[in-house]
């Protein structure tokens, strides 16, 4: 599962790079998906890597947190 995460953030890193390319409409629905995506590999470190009995979430309140942060990314050219 180590693996698996350390190669999720390898292409989530890669994707950043291409966003940019991205309309600048579609921008802030990718960074926001990357970000809370991201946030849920670090619910999974957080489990101690147990998917099977732990569900990994992002509480909304979290997800509403990301929302800036994205907005800003997506809009810094």
């Amino acid at each position: 599962m180590k693996f698996q995460i350390q190669r999720a953030r390898k292409y989530y890193a890669q994707a950043e790079i291409g966003i940019q390319a991205l309309s600048r409409n579609a921008r802030w629905p990718v960074w926001s998906s990357l970000l809370v995506y991201s946030k849920i590999l670090d619910a999974i470190e957080d489990n101690q890597y147990d998917v099977f009995t732990q569900r990994a979430y992002v509480s909304n309140a979290r997800k509403i947190v990301c929302l800036p942060s994205a907005w800003f990314r997506a809009n810094v050219s």
